[in-house]
């Protein structure tokens, strides 16, 4: 199981500001036990219909903690399977059915309550039905509450490519309740580390100096509400500035072209990676990539294979996904016709975007954490 999640309640507000303007404004809470509150807020009354996508594992463990915020007959708690796999389009159209089926309006909302899966998929529900209706995001893992559901990305998987199929749309409000993280397996709290040592990477910081001095796997919760405000603040900062990816919040995919690649290989494999294992050896690859292009020491190298395996994350992958690494590399969203786009590290804290390389550095660079 995960590491307990225990004291009194907290919460810590932050804003996500679109295009420089005091408007939209998506508040990110982050505390304990704030799930029923925060929600009950956004006055959900106001809705024709109302419906909370969950997986099964979610609905399993916090039932009791879901079906309150649902108080009319019309209401819906809709399941989907657990699984990466999920994300796909038949569980897109499973989705769109069950709300044509039940009267969904436009003025109905969704509430995605559950981990990166559920939050993608159902922003991406909510975005297309109907040319869009209303949705918050409820992220019930760790990795979801420091990165996923922050920024108003929304798609799934297709054609074997991460999230190639998508688009941008803002929920009306990101609530992060850390009573969900009390009963994540081990795996899934380690996977979660990811994406907030990749914010610390690209902004370093005091998010970056926690993490180096810390021991990451004894984190509890005092430590962790700390650790997300830093780690949401960093990506509704690069957010803010960049919401539709034309520049600087391309920074937010360092590892991602590697990680992606293995995170998909895998999955057609026997031993498919969380998407949190397959950013960490992403990182390393494209951190080691950085390094041979002479923009990172080998000693700033060191340091972040450290802070990686000190959250208890691979610093390799299986050889045997190598063939199908390249291919997925060639497909990646970021590129550019033929051409290979990285986001790599001038330094800890200094990523830098659009950036190009030699094939054999980049091969290279996937030999290194290969094994």
């Amino acid at each position: 199981m995960g590491k307990p999640i225990a004291g009194g309640k907290k919460r810590t507000i932050q804003y996500l500001t679109l295009n420089g303007k005091p408007q939209p404004r998506v508040p990110v809470y982050t505390g304990k036990n704030i799930i029923a509150e925060k929600i009950a807020g956004i006055s959900l009354k106001r809705f024709t219909r109302r419906a909370i996508l969950t997986d099964e594992n979610v609905a399993g463990l916090w039932y009791g903690k879901l079906t309150p915020l649902l108080y009319h007959k019309n209401d819906l708690l809709i399941t989907i399977p657990h699984g990466e796999d999920q994300k796909n389009i038949q569980t897109l159209q499973n989705i769109w059915t069950v709300l044509f089926r039940n009267r969904f309006d436009r003025k109905s909302v969704i509430i995605n309550a559950g981990g990166g899966v559920v939050c993608d998929i159902g922003a991406f529900a909510a975005a297309t039905y109907m040319r869009g209706i209303s949705f918050l995001q409820a992220p019930s893992t760790l990795l979801a509450q420091a990165d996923a559901a922050i920024g108003g990305k929304a798609g799934i998987n297709f054609g074997g490519i991460k999230n190639s199929i998508g688009l941008f749309a803002q929920p009306l409000a990101v609530v992060c309740d850390t009573q969900f993280l009390s009963t994540l397996p081990e795996r899934e709290w380690r996977s979660g580390f990811a994406e907030i040592i990749k914010h610390s990477l690209i902004a370093g910081g005091d998010l970056f100096r926690r993490l180096n001095a810390a021991d990451i796997s004894g984190f509890r919760e005092k430590e962790i509400e700390t650790i997300l405000r830093l780690s949401s603040a960093i990506k509704c900062n690069i957010v803010s500035s960049d919401p539709n990816e034309k520049g600087l919040r391309k920074t937010l995919n360092f590892g991602h072209t590697v990680g992606h690649a293995l995170e998909m290989a895998s999955h057609e494999s026997a031993s498919p990676l969380l998407h949190g294992e397959a950013v960490a050896t992403g990182m390393v690859a494209e951190a080691k990539l950085s390094q041979l292009a002479g923009l990172l020491k080998n000693d700033e190298l060191l340091k972040i294979e450290k802070i990686i395996a000190a959250a208890g994350l691979p610093l390799k992958a299986p050889r045997k996904f190598l063939k199908e690494v390249l291919i997925k590399i060639e497909q990646d969203k970021k590129n550019e016709g033929d051409r290979i786009k990285w986001v790599l590290l001038n330094g800890i804290g200094k990523a830098v975007y659009d950036m190009e390389q030699p094939e054999q550095l980049v091969a290279r660079a996937i030999e290194y954490v290969l094994e």
